[in-house]
């Protein structure tokens, strides 16, 4: 079948006659009897059978009518994607990011863009890293917004941000310190909220705490860091988090405290390396530089210059 047997075909489907599909299509009704005859000459079977003043589809016609109906569905992304490139250039954006950075970076710079190109269409997925990286190989997204990369063959990343860890533990708590930064003991057998280590950030963040025989306090494990935001919000523990989840917490529930040694991880966008990079996804990675800035400089003005020591051997005054 032809593609114009394709829309004429759905049409009578759609209307049930050919003067409805003349309307649908905006052409004239023997313009439509006439590629309809001449789609039944190429497939040799009749596509409808005339019942009470109307056309009714043939079985083989029934049996055909989801794979016009999927081809269809492709024509019409095809055209708005060939609409928003006549208009925009690259007028869609398939992103993948993980789960923590897609709530807290993702959506601010998403409307920022949308601000500026209202036509451009945004396909929004959540991966961990892993997946993203697949993903990206695959051709299954355009970018992907990942703290702390692997190195993987086929990528080229570009950097957005650079993070650091902060601790959350719920505002309820009394004060780890009274005067000057906290040190590890000052956690010492309270809840800890833990993330996995399959990722490069989660086992940095596990490393550090093995350090400190805190581990052994850990009682729920979580994937997410904004699940273990929400638990801290509930008061269930602490938690290790990226500064730019903290920063989008509730500031009443969580107090936060800068970690030292620092905890510093990249942000970084991926994308395939056969393919260049568009002039939307370079836009997309500025403003989630802008983003992460004023996240950056939100979540060092809610520490108050509260500090946490996490290493072995560290003496802290906590008169």
């Amino acid at each position: 079948m032809k593609l114009r047997h394709i829309e004429t075909f759905r049409a009578v489907v759609l209307t049930g006659s050919a003067s409805g599909a003349a309307q649908l299509l905006n052409v004239s009704q023997p313009v439509v009897s006439r590629v309809l005859q001449h789609a039944e000459q190429q497939l040799g079977f009749k596509l409808f059978d005339r019942v009470k003043g109307r056309l009714v589809p043939t079985a083989e016609a029934r049996r055909l009518y989801p794979d016009v109906e999927r081809i269809f569905s492709d024509l019409e992304r095809l055209r708005t994607t060939s609409r928003n490139l006549r208009q925009h250039g690259v007028g869609h954006l398939r992103i993948a990011a993980t789960p923590s950075l897609a709530q807290s970076l993702l959506p601010a710079a998403i409307e920022r863009m949308r601000r500026a190109h209202p036509d451009v269409v945004f396909e929004l997925i959540t991966h961990h890293t892993t997946e993203m990286i697949t993903a990206i190989l695959t051709s299954s997204v355009d970018v992907g917004i990942v703290s702390a990369p692997p190195m993987a063959a086929g990528i080229v990343s570009r950097p957005v941000a650079q993070g650091n860890i902060v601790l959350a533990v719920p505002a309820a708590w009394p004060k780890l310190s009274r005067r000057g930064p906290a040190s590890a003991d000052s956690l010492a057998g309270r809840d800890l909220i833990k993330l996995h280590d399959d990722t490069p950030l989660g086992a940095l963040i596990n490393e550090r705490l093995e350090q400190t025989a805190l581990l052994q306090d850990a009682e729920v494990m979580v994937q997410t860091y904004s699940l273990a935001a929400a638990l801290v919000e509930h008061g269930l523990g602490y938690a290790l988090l990226d500064q730019f989840t903290a920063a989008s917490a509730r500031v009443q529930a969580q107090r936060l405290y800068r970690v030292a040694p620092a905890i510093e991880f990249p942000v970084e966008m991926l994308r395939p390396s056969h393919e260049p990079e568009s002039v939307l996804a370079d836009t997309l990675r500025r403003h989630l530089a802008d983003v992460a800035d004023e996240l950056s400089t939100r979540a060092a003005s809610l520490c108050e210059g509260r500090e946490i020591v996490l290493a072995p051997g560290e003496d802290v005054d906590e008169q």
